[in-house]
C-alpha cells in the first residue's frame, strides 16, 4: 500500500524531526547537514548517530567507530520509554552502516510509525555511488524490504534507484519508470538525485501519484560530500511546510545549488550550511516529464 506523504499544511510543523545517520566532528556531512538543514525552517532535529568519525569516510587517517545495533536499539527503547516518539513530526533515516544497525533503524521507524502515525518517514537508502556499493548488499536489502516500503518520502540516487529496482537508468525514461517502480513498494514520492539531464546540468527527479518533474540547476564540477543529505533534509522540510513534491524538489534543488556554488567559491569539499545565503535561494527549473 503506498503511504500518504504526510504534510503539515502551510507553516511550520508542530513537532521535532528524528534523524538516524552518520555523524563526523569535521564537515557537513550525514547529521552535519541534515540538522542544520532542517533547523533553519524552524524544524526541532534530534540527532542519533549510526556512527561517529572524525570526518568524512574518504577523510585520511579518519578514526571513529561504529554504532552497534544493540546500541541503536538500547536508544530507541529510551526515546520510547521517554513518551517523546508520539510527538515525532518526522523521521529522517540515512546511513546505516551495518545489517544490525539497519534492522534496529526499521524497528524504530515501526515503532516511530505505529505511536505517530502523523509523522513523515523519509528513507535515504545510502548504499553506494559511482557503479558501485560501499556498504553489504544486506544492508540494501533492509533498506528494500523494510525502510522503503515503510517510508513516505524514499531519496535514492541514480545508482541506488538502479540497485533498489534492479532496473536500467540510463536514459531519463528509464529512471522515470525504476523511480515508479519503487514508489509502488510504499512511498507517496520518490525523490532521485543526482540526475543529469544534460551536460551541465544536475538535479532531482520527482515521482507522485501526480505525474513526474525534473528540478535541475548548474552542475558544480567537483564532488561535494554531504550534498544528498542536506537535499533529503530540504525536502522533508519543505514537504512538512505544506509543499508539493516538485515545489519541494524544485526548492531544494535551489538551496543546494546556492551552497555549492558557495563551496566552489570557498574551494571546499562540503556544503557550508551555516550560511544563511541559501535560505533566499531561488526555485531551481522545473520541468514536468
Amino acid at each position: 500500500m503506498t503511504a500518504a506523504v504526510q504534510g503539515h499544511g502551510p507553516g511550520r510543523p508542530t513537532g521535532p524531526v528524528l534523524c538516524v545517520a552518520s555523524q563526523v566532528v569535521a564537515g557537513h556531512v550525514g547529521l552535519g547537514a541534515t540538522v542544520p538543514a532542517l533547523a533553519a525552517s524552524g524544524i526541532e532535529a534530534w540527532p542519533l548517530p549510526t556512527v561517529t568519525l572524525s570526518g568524512h569516510a574518504a577523510t585520511a587517517g579518519v578514526r571513529g567507530r561504529r554504532a552497534t545495533g544493540e546500541e541503536i536499539a538500547a536508544l530507541a527503547e529510551g526515546l520510547e520509554a521517554a513518551g517523546v516518539l508520539p510527538r515525532l513530526a518526522g523521521l529522517a533515516l540515512g546511513y546505516l552502516g551495518s545489517v544490525q544497525a539497519a534492522q534496529a533503524a526499521a524497528d524504530l521507524a515501526d515503532r516511530a510509525a505505529a505511536l505517530a502515525p502523523g509523522a513523515t518517514i523519509l528513507t535515504d537508502p545510502v548504499l553506494g555511488d559511482d557503479g558501485r556499493l560501499y556498504l553489504p548488499a544486506e544492508v540494501g536489502e533492509v533498506y528494500r524490504a523494510r525502510l522503503i516500503p515503510r517510508a513516505a518520502l524514499a531519496t535514492p540516487n541514480l545508482f541506488e534507484l538502479g540497485w533498489l529496482t534492479g532496473r536500467p537508468v540510463d536514459d531519463l525514461p528509464r529512471i522515470v519508470a525504476a523511480a515508479e517502480a519503487l514508489r509502488a513498494e510504499g512511498p507517496a514520492a520518490v525523490f532521485v538525485t543526482s540526475v543529469a539531464p544534460s551536460p551541465g546540468r544536475i538535479g532531482a527527479l520527482a515521482v507522485w501519484e501526480g505525474g513526474a518533474a525534473l528540478a535541475h540547476g548548474p552542475e558544480t564540477p567537483r564532488r561535494i560530500n554531504g550534498a544528498g543529505d542536506f537535499l533529503a533534509a530540504r525536502l522533508l522540510a519543505e514537504t512538512l511546510a505544506g509543499a508539493s513534491p516538485p515545489e519541494a524538489a524544485a526548492r531544494a534543488v535551489g538551496a543546494a545549488a546556492a551552497l555549492a556554488a558557495q563551496a566552489r567559491a570557498q574551494d571546499r569539499d562540503d556544503l557550508p550550511v551555516a550560511s544563511a545565503r541559501w535560505l533566499d535561494a531561488p526555485a531551481a527549473q522545473l520541468s514536468p516529464l
